[in-house]
Protein backbone atom coordinates (compact mmCIF):
# COMPACT_ATOMS: atom_id res chain seq x y z
CA UNK A 1 0.00 0.00 0.00
CA UNK A 2 0.83 3.96 -0.25
CA UNK A 3 3.95 4.13 1.72
CA UNK A 4 4.21 0.15 2.81
CA UNK A 5 1.91 0.52 5.72
CA UNK A 6 -0.79 2.44 7.50
CA UNK A 7 1.50 4.14 9.69
CA UNK A 8 2.85 5.45 5.89
CA UNK A 9 6.72 6.81 7.43
CA UNK A 10 8.00 5.08 3.98
CA UNK A 11 10.05 2.64 5.76
CA UNK A 12 7.98 -0.63 5.58
CA UNK A 13 9.56 -4.50 6.65
CA UNK A 14 11.26 -6.25 4.55
CA UNK A 15 13.35 -3.71 2.96
CA UNK A 16 17.28 -4.80 2.41
CA UNK A 17 18.50 -2.02 0.27
CA UNK A 18 21.37 -0.29 2.19
CA UNK A 19 23.20 2.74 1.84
CA UNK A 20 25.92 0.77 -0.11
CA UNK A 21 24.44 -1.25 -2.38
CA UNK A 22 21.83 2.08 -3.03
CA UNK A 23 25.63 2.97 -4.72
CA UNK A 24 24.88 0.36 -7.89
CA UNK A 25 21.67 0.72 -8.30
CA UNK A 26 20.30 -0.21 -12.17
CA UNK A 27 17.42 -0.84 -14.44
CA UNK A 28 16.47 -4.44 -14.52
CA UNK A 29 12.73 -3.45 -16.42
CA UNK A 30 10.41 -0.87 -17.39
CA UNK A 31 7.03 -1.18 -18.66
CA UNK A 32 4.70 1.72 -19.93
CA UNK A 33 1.88 3.21 -19.34
CA UNK A 34 -0.63 5.52 -20.69
CA UNK A 35 -0.74 8.55 -18.80
CA UNK A 36 1.61 10.35 -16.11
CA UNK A 37 2.22 7.81 -13.51
CA UNK A 38 1.96 10.15 -10.49
CA UNK A 39 1.04 7.38 -7.73
CA UNK A 40 3.66 5.00 -6.13
CA UNK A 41 3.36 1.61 -7.13
CA UNK A 42 2.61 -1.22 -4.61
CA UNK A 43 4.29 -4.62 -4.19
CA UNK A 44 3.21 -7.44 -2.69
CA UNK A 45 4.18 -11.48 -3.31
CA UNK A 46 6.49 -10.75 -5.85
CA UNK A 47 3.52 -8.57 -7.95
CA UNK A 48 3.74 -5.06 -8.30
CA UNK A 49 0.57 -2.77 -9.80
CA UNK A 50 0.72 0.22 -11.10
CA UNK A 51 -1.87 2.86 -12.24
CA UNK A 52 -1.86 6.27 -15.14
CA UNK A 53 -3.94 9.13 -15.14
CA UNK A 54 -4.10 7.60 -18.59
CA UNK A 55 -6.97 5.19 -16.97
CA UNK A 56 -4.70 2.37 -16.76
CA UNK A 57 -4.25 -0.27 -14.08
CA UNK A 58 -1.69 -2.80 -14.98
CA UNK A 59 0.08 -5.76 -12.92
CA UNK A 60 3.24 -6.86 -13.42
CA UNK A 61 5.85 -9.48 -12.14
CA UNK A 62 8.44 -7.59 -9.64
CA UNK A 63 11.30 -10.06 -10.56
CA UNK A 64 10.87 -10.13 -14.63
CA UNK A 65 8.08 -6.79 -15.42
CA UNK A 66 6.07 -9.24 -17.34
CA UNK A 67 2.53 -8.36 -17.61
CA UNK A 68 -0.13 -10.67 -15.53
CA UNK A 69 -3.08 -8.09 -16.64
CA UNK A 70 -3.76 -4.91 -17.84
CA UNK A 71 -7.07 -2.84 -17.13
CA UNK A 72 -8.07 0.37 -19.31
CA UNK A 73 -11.10 2.95 -19.25
CA UNK A 74 -10.53 3.43 -15.68
CA UNK A 75 -10.34 7.33 -15.29
CA UNK A 76 -8.11 9.42 -14.45
CA UNK A 77 -5.84 7.82 -11.46
CA UNK A 78 -3.42 10.07 -9.26
CA UNK A 79 -2.88 8.20 -6.49
CA UNK A 80 -1.30 4.68 -5.40
CA UNK A 81 -3.09 1.68 -5.44
CA UNK A 82 -3.02 -0.61 -2.14
CA UNK A 83 -3.18 -5.06 -2.16
CA UNK A 84 -4.99 -5.83 0.62
CA UNK A 85 -4.97 -10.14 0.27
CA UNK A 86 -5.74 -11.08 -3.27
CA UNK A 87 -7.77 -7.34 -4.16
CA UNK A 88 -6.84 -4.19 -5.65
CA UNK A 89 -8.61 -1.25 -4.32
CA UNK A 90 -7.59 1.94 -6.31
CA UNK A 91 -9.45 5.42 -6.50
CA UNK A 92 -10.23 8.28 -9.62
CA UNK A 93 -10.41 11.87 -9.70
CA UNK A 94 -13.67 11.04 -11.33
CA UNK A 95 -14.82 10.16 -8.13
CA UNK A 96 -14.85 6.22 -8.34
CA UNK A 97 -13.51 3.46 -5.93
CA UNK A 98 -13.37 0.46 -7.52
CA UNK A 99 -11.58 -3.28 -6.58
CA UNK A 100 -10.51 -5.97 -8.64
CA UNK A 101 -8.93 -9.53 -8.21
CA UNK A 102 -4.91 -9.22 -8.10
CA UNK A 103 -4.78 -12.55 -9.55
CA UNK A 104 -6.66 -11.20 -13.39
CA UNK A 105 -7.80 -7.94 -12.80
CA UNK A 106 -11.54 -9.37 -12.85
CA UNK A 107 -13.92 -6.42 -11.57
CA UNK A 108 -15.50 -6.70 -8.14
CA UNK A 109 -17.04 -3.39 -7.26
CA UNK A 110 -16.74 0.48 -8.08
CA UNK A 111 -18.76 2.60 -6.00
CA UNK A 112 -18.75 6.97 -6.96
CA UNK A 113 -17.87 8.78 -3.80
CA UNK A 114 -20.76 11.18 -2.65
CA UNK A 115 -21.12 15.05 -3.68
CA UNK A 116 -21.78 16.92 -7.33
CA UNK A 117 -17.91 16.16 -8.66
CA UNK A 118 -15.77 14.51 -6.04
CA UNK A 119 -12.24 13.58 -6.86
CA UNK A 120 -10.40 11.26 -5.16
CA UNK A 121 -6.95 12.27 -4.72
CA UNK A 122 -6.27 9.53 -1.66
CA UNK A 123 -4.71 6.26 -1.33
CA UNK A 124 -7.27 3.90 0.06
CA UNK A 125 -6.24 2.60 2.98
CA UNK A 126 -7.30 -0.69 4.28
CA UNK A 127 -8.33 -1.38 7.83
CA UNK A 128 -9.92 -4.95 8.95
CA UNK A 129 -12.09 -5.38 5.87
CA UNK A 130 -12.82 -1.75 5.98
CA UNK A 131 -11.67 0.04 2.58
CA UNK A 132 -10.91 4.20 4.31
CA UNK A 133 -11.00 7.44 1.60
CA UNK A 134 -10.71 11.13 1.54
CA UNK A 135 -13.20 12.85 -0.71
CA UNK A 136 -12.04 15.77 -2.31
CA UNK A 137 -12.83 18.46 -4.81
CA UNK A 138 -11.56 18.41 -8.50
CA UNK A 139 -8.02 20.55 -9.47
CA UNK A 140 -8.50 24.20 -8.23
CA UNK A 141 -11.82 23.47 -5.98
CA UNK A 142 -14.25 23.84 -8.91
CA UNK A 143 -16.37 22.99 -7.41
CA UNK A 144 -15.95 23.01 -4.20
CA UNK A 145 -17.01 19.70 -2.66
CA UNK A 146 -17.40 18.55 1.19
CA UNK A 147 -14.88 17.29 2.47
CA UNK A 148 -14.81 13.66 3.54
CA UNK A 149 -13.90 10.19 5.08
CA UNK A 150 -15.79 7.73 3.53
CA UNK A 151 -15.59 3.71 4.76
CA UNK A 152 -16.55 0.67 2.34
CA UNK A 153 -16.44 -2.93 2.82
CA UNK A 154 -13.35 -4.33 1.38
CA UNK A 155 -15.55 -7.39 -0.05
CA UNK A 156 -18.97 -5.81 -0.97
CA UNK A 157 -18.22 -2.03 -1.82
CA UNK A 158 -21.17 -1.05 0.77
CA UNK A 159 -20.37 2.32 2.11
CA UNK A 160 -19.95 1.23 6.23
CA UNK A 161 -19.94 4.95 7.59
CA UNK A 162 -19.29 8.30 6.40
CA UNK A 163 -17.46 11.51 8.39
CA UNK A 164 -17.78 14.69 7.15
CA UNK A 165 -15.08 17.59 7.62
CA UNK A 166 -17.13 20.35 8.37
CA UNK A 167 -20.43 20.35 10.29
CA UNK A 168 -23.46 19.74 7.73
CA UNK A 169 -21.13 18.30 4.99
CA UNK A 170 -20.63 22.04 4.00
CA UNK A 171 -18.61 22.77 1.13
CA UNK A 172 -14.53 23.17 1.84
CA UNK A 173 -11.71 21.02 4.08
CA UNK A 174 -11.09 18.82 0.96
CA UNK A 175 -9.00 15.95 1.54
CA UNK A 176 -6.07 14.73 -0.74
CA UNK A 177 -4.09 12.86 2.05
CA UNK A 178 -4.40 9.66 2.37
CA UNK A 179 -5.32 8.86 5.97
CA UNK A 180 -2.99 7.20 8.58
CA UNK A 181 -3.96 4.35 10.95
CA UNK A 182 -2.25 3.78 14.24
CA UNK A 183 -1.87 0.26 16.10
CA UNK A 184 -4.89 1.00 18.57
CA UNK A 185 -7.61 1.48 15.12
CA UNK A 186 -6.98 5.47 15.01
CA UNK A 187 -7.18 7.17 11.69
CA UNK A 188 -5.17 10.46 11.10
CA UNK A 189 -5.92 12.68 7.70
CA UNK A 190 -5.01 16.19 6.58
CA UNK A 191 -7.91 18.51 5.24
CA UNK A 192 -7.32 21.29 2.67
CA UNK A 193 -8.96 24.84 3.84
CA UNK A 194 -10.58 26.64 5.23
CA UNK A 195 -9.20 24.38 8.27
CA UNK A 196 -5.91 23.11 6.88
CA UNK A 197 -6.16 21.05 10.16
CA UNK A 198 -5.22 17.52 10.86
CA UNK A 199 -8.54 15.45 11.26
CA UNK A 200 -8.62 12.49 13.80
CA UNK A 201 -10.90 9.80 13.76
CA UNK A 202 -11.88 6.27 15.05
CA UNK A 203 -11.44 4.02 11.99
CA UNK A 204 -13.60 1.33 12.89
CA UNK A 205 -16.67 3.39 13.47
CA UNK A 206 -15.83 6.76 11.89
CA UNK A 207 -16.26 8.78 14.98
CA UNK A 208 -14.50 12.14 15.26
CA UNK A 209 -11.96 12.43 18.02
CA UNK A 210 -10.25 15.69 17.09
CA UNK A 211 -8.64 18.44 15.01
CA UNK A 212 -5.83 20.48 14.68
CA UNK A 213 -5.52 23.33 12.58
CA UNK A 214 -2.18 24.21 11.56
CA UNK A 215 -2.59 27.95 10.56
CA UNK A 216 -5.26 30.09 9.48
CA UNK A 217 -6.18 29.60 6.18
CA UNK A 218 -6.89 33.65 4.80
CA UNK A 219 -7.28 33.05 1.27
CA UNK A 220 -4.28 31.27 0.88
CA UNK A 221 -5.28 27.80 0.20
CA UNK A 222 -2.49 26.40 2.05
CA UNK A 223 -4.02 22.70 2.96
CA UNK A 224 -2.21 19.99 4.84
CA UNK A 225 -2.03 18.19 1.36
CA UNK A 226 0.49 15.71 2.51
CA UNK A 227 -0.23 12.43 4.07
CA UNK A 228 0.47 11.98 7.87
CA UNK A 229 2.39 9.54 9.63
CA UNK A 230 2.28 7.99 12.79
CA UNK A 231 5.22 6.95 15.61
CA UNK A 232 6.45 6.51 19.07
CA UNK A 233 8.31 8.89 20.29
CA UNK A 234 8.79 10.12 24.13
CA UNK A 235 7.01 7.58 25.32
CA UNK A 236 3.60 8.24 23.05
CA UNK A 237 2.25 8.18 19.86
CA UNK A 238 2.29 10.82 17.68
CA UNK A 239 1.47 12.19 14.13
CA UNK A 240 3.56 13.97 11.93
CA UNK A 241 3.03 15.83 8.73
CA UNK A 242 4.07 19.46 7.01
CA UNK A 243 1.57 21.85 5.01
CA UNK A 244 1.98 23.50 2.05
CA UNK A 245 2.31 26.70 4.06
CA UNK A 246 5.82 25.38 4.83
CA UNK A 247 5.88 24.48 8.46
CA UNK A 248 6.17 20.86 9.75
CA UNK A 249 4.18 19.56 12.92
CA UNK A 250 4.38 17.26 16.05
CA UNK A 251 1.34 16.48 17.12
CA UNK A 252 0.32 14.25 20.01
CA UNK A 253 -1.96 11.66 19.09
CA UNK A 254 -4.25 11.11 21.74
CA UNK A 255 -5.13 15.05 22.04
CA UNK A 256 -4.25 17.10 18.81
CA UNK A 257 -1.69 19.24 21.30
CA UNK A 258 1.24 20.26 19.29
CA UNK A 259 4.55 18.59 20.42
CA UNK A 260 6.78 20.43 18.40
CA UNK A 261 6.09 22.95 15.37
CA UNK A 262 8.90 23.68 13.01
CA UNK A 263 8.56 26.57 9.75
CA UNK A 264 11.14 24.71 7.52
CA UNK A 265 10.09 26.48 3.82
CA UNK A 266 8.17 29.25 2.64
CA UNK A 267 4.89 27.88 0.85
CA UNK A 268 1.81 28.55 -0.91
CA UNK A 269 -0.94 26.87 -2.65
CA UNK A 270 0.92 24.43 -4.81
CA UNK A 271 4.75 24.29 -3.27
CA UNK A 272 5.78 24.32 0.27
CA UNK A 273 5.73 20.90 2.28
CA UNK A 274 3.69 18.80 0.08
CA UNK A 275 4.99 15.79 0.09
CA UNK A 276 4.69 13.19 2.76
CA UNK A 277 7.69 13.20 4.90
CA UNK A 278 9.15 9.60 5.88
CA UNK A 279 10.68 8.31 9.37
CA UNK A 280 13.42 5.57 10.17
CA UNK A 281 13.38 5.89 14.03
CA UNK A 282 15.94 8.81 14.54
CA UNK A 283 14.54 11.40 12.26
CA UNK A 284 12.17 12.92 9.54
CA UNK A 285 13.11 13.55 5.91
CA UNK A 286 11.08 16.38 4.95
CA UNK A 287 10.91 16.98 1.39
CA UNK A 288 10.35 20.36 -0.20
CA UNK A 289 8.29 21.88 -2.84
CA UNK A 290 8.81 25.71 -1.66
CA UNK A 291 11.48 27.85 -1.15
CA UNK A 292 14.33 26.51 -1.15
CA UNK A 293 13.74 23.34 -2.71
CA UNK A 294 15.34 19.62 -1.35
CA UNK A 295 15.28 17.61 1.84
CA UNK A 296 15.57 18.12 5.08
CA UNK A 297 16.59 15.79 7.96
CA UNK A 298 14.68 16.96 11.34
CA UNK A 299 15.51 14.99 14.78
CA UNK A 300 12.25 13.79 15.35
CA UNK A 301 12.59 14.63 19.24
CA UNK A 302 13.02 18.51 18.74
CA UNK A 303 13.00 19.19 14.59
CA UNK A 304 16.27 20.25 15.02
CA UNK A 305 17.84 20.37 11.18
CA UNK A 306 20.56 17.65 10.77
CA UNK A 307 21.22 18.58 7.37
CA UNK A 308 19.74 19.75 4.41
CA UNK A 309 20.21 18.61 0.56
CA UNK A 310 19.69 21.01 -2.43
CA UNK A 311 17.86 19.02 -4.99
CA UNK A 312 17.50 22.25 -7.66
CA UNK A 313 13.97 20.88 -8.47
CA UNK A 314 10.62 21.15 -6.37
CA UNK A 315 10.05 17.62 -4.31
CA UNK A 316 6.73 16.26 -4.66
CA UNK A 317 7.85 12.43 -4.21
CA UNK A 318 7.15 11.44 -0.88
CA UNK A 319 10.82 9.96 -0.18
CA UNK A 320 11.58 5.92 0.72
CA UNK A 321 13.96 4.46 3.50
CA UNK A 322 16.18 1.80 3.61
CA UNK A 323 19.01 1.18 5.64
CA UNK A 324 20.92 4.46 5.69
CA UNK A 325 19.51 5.64 2.61
CA UNK A 326 16.46 7.93 1.38
CA UNK A 327 14.84 7.76 -2.24
CA UNK A 328 12.85 10.43 -3.61
CA UNK A 329 11.37 12.08 -7.35
CA UNK A 330 12.23 15.52 -8.28
CA UNK A 331 10.56 17.49 -10.82
CA UNK A 332 8.63 20.74 -11.51
CA UNK A 333 4.81 20.93 -11.55
CA UNK A 334 4.85 23.91 -13.25
CA UNK A 335 8.56 23.82 -15.21
CA UNK A 336 9.80 21.73 -17.83
CA UNK A 337 8.23 17.85 -17.82
CA UNK A 338 11.45 16.52 -19.89
CA UNK A 339 13.53 17.66 -16.73
CA UNK A 340 13.68 15.29 -13.71
CA UNK A 341 14.95 12.09 -12.34
CA UNK A 342 15.36 10.12 -8.87
CA UNK A 343 17.88 10.64 -6.05
CA UNK A 344 19.28 8.33 -3.49
CA UNK A 345 20.68 10.32 -0.51
CA UNK A 346 22.32 8.91 2.75
CA UNK A 347 20.49 9.71 5.69
CA UNK A 348 23.60 9.81 7.84
CA UNK A 349 24.72 13.24 6.13
CA UNK A 350 22.87 13.99 2.80
CA UNK A 351 25.31 13.05 0.73
CA UNK A 352 24.60 11.80 -2.81
CA UNK A 353 24.70 7.76 -3.04
CA UNK A 354 22.82 7.54 -6.67
CA UNK A 355 21.25 9.55 -9.03
CA UNK A 356 19.07 8.98 -12.22
CA UNK A 357 18.03 11.53 -15.15
CA UNK A 358 14.88 10.22 -16.54
CA UNK A 359 14.71 13.21 -18.46
CA UNK A 360 10.55 13.24 -17.14
CA UNK A 361 9.43 15.08 -14.08
CA UNK A 362 8.88 12.53 -11.24
CA UNK A 363 6.22 13.14 -8.67
CA UNK A 364 5.36 9.18 -7.91
CA UNK A 365 7.01 8.21 -4.61
CA UNK A 366 9.25 5.37 -5.14
CA UNK A 367 8.33 2.10 -3.24
CA UNK A 368 10.71 -0.18 -2.41
CA UNK A 369 10.55 -3.89 -2.08
CA UNK A 370 13.60 -6.16 -0.96
CA UNK A 371 16.21 -4.58 -2.80
CA UNK A 372 14.05 -3.48 -5.46
CA UNK A 373 13.15 0.35 -6.00
CA UNK A 374 10.00 0.90 -8.22
CA UNK A 375 9.24 4.41 -9.28
CA UNK A 376 6.68 6.15 -12.03
CA UNK A 377 7.79 9.46 -13.88
CA UNK A 378 5.44 11.45 -15.94
CA UNK A 379 5.64 9.96 -19.40
CA UNK A 380 4.06 6.85 -17.79
CA UNK A 381 7.43 5.11 -17.24
CA UNK A 382 6.99 2.49 -14.67
CA UNK A 383 10.76 1.27 -13.95
CA UNK A 384 12.52 -0.99 -11.38
CA UNK A 385 16.35 -0.64 -10.26
CA UNK A 386 17.94 -3.48 -8.19
CA UNK A 387 22.00 -3.25 -7.30
CA UNK A 388 24.23 -4.61 -9.94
Amino acid sequence: MYRGDNARDGHPAGVVLTAATARHLRATWQAELVGPLNGTPVASNGVVVAASTGGVLAAFSLRTGAKTWQLDGLGRVSSSPTIAGKTVVFASLDGHISAVDLDNGTRLWDVKAPGGQPAIWSSPAVFGQLVIVGVGSQYGDAPLEAGRVIALNLTSGKTMWTLCALPGCAAGDGIWSTPAIDATGHGYVGLGNPDDAVLAFDAASGQRRWMTSFHPDSGRDVDIGATPIVLQAGGRTVVAVGSNAGVFKVLDAGTGSPVWSRDVVSGSAVHGLLASPAYDGANFYVPSAGMPVGMFALRAGDGKAQWSYDSGLPIYSAPALGSGVVVFGIGDVFGDPNVGGVVALSTADGSVLWTADFHSAVFSAPAIAGDTVLIGNSRGDLIAYRPA
